[in-house]
């Protein structure tokens, strides 16, 4: 089964992951790939305490998720993978994971970002990541939840090409 979403969103497994993609999408795994959260089991526990009853939930290091048992994990569930930034699904996809859509549900207000959406916030290093994902092949689109429109990398960075 291919990878349901592949999503970038600081907050991580919240309602309108579980909840507004969880209704939508009917994942049975939620995988958070995140080397900080994979080092901080118990922090990474409190994220997934929202993964639905129907559903479990990991977090994995970005070189677990390489790991052929991960990967293939992920095709034999209906996966949503999460990850707090654009380094860690840039990274995959370096490593070989195949991520051919990359969701941008949330990155959030920080010193030095600046607003593309009321949801999505970039400088200048998350910007360059979106390129380089782009040049990669990964169609990038922001979108918070399936019920709104998406919106491609073009609109975020003007000028790009996904």
């Amino acid at each position: 089964m291919p990878l349901l979403l592949a999503r970038v969103d600081d907050r991580l497994v919240h309602g309108q992951v579980a909840h507004g993609w969880g209704r939508a999408l009917r994942p049975t795994l939620y995988l958070v790939v995140s080397d900080e959260l994979a080092d901080d089991p118990a922090r990474g526990d409190l994220y997934l305490l929202a993964v639905p009853e129907d559903a479990t939930g990991r977090c994995v290091s970005v070189r677990e998720a390489l790991a052929p048992e991960t990967r293939a994990l992920v095709e034999r569930e209906r996966a949503v993978m999460l990850f707090p930034g654009l380094d860690e699904p840039l990274r995959l996809v370096e490593g070989g994971f195949p991520i051919s859509d990359l969701n941008v549900g949330g990155l959030h207000h920080a010193p030095g970002k600046a607003p593309v959406l009321p949801y999505v916030f970039l400088d200048e290093p998350d910007r360059e990541r979106l390129r380089r994902l782009a040049s990669l092949g990964v169609r990038v689109a922001a979108r918070d939840l399936p019920s709104n429109p998406e919106h491609p990398l073009e609109e975020l960075l003007p000028g790009s090409a996904s």
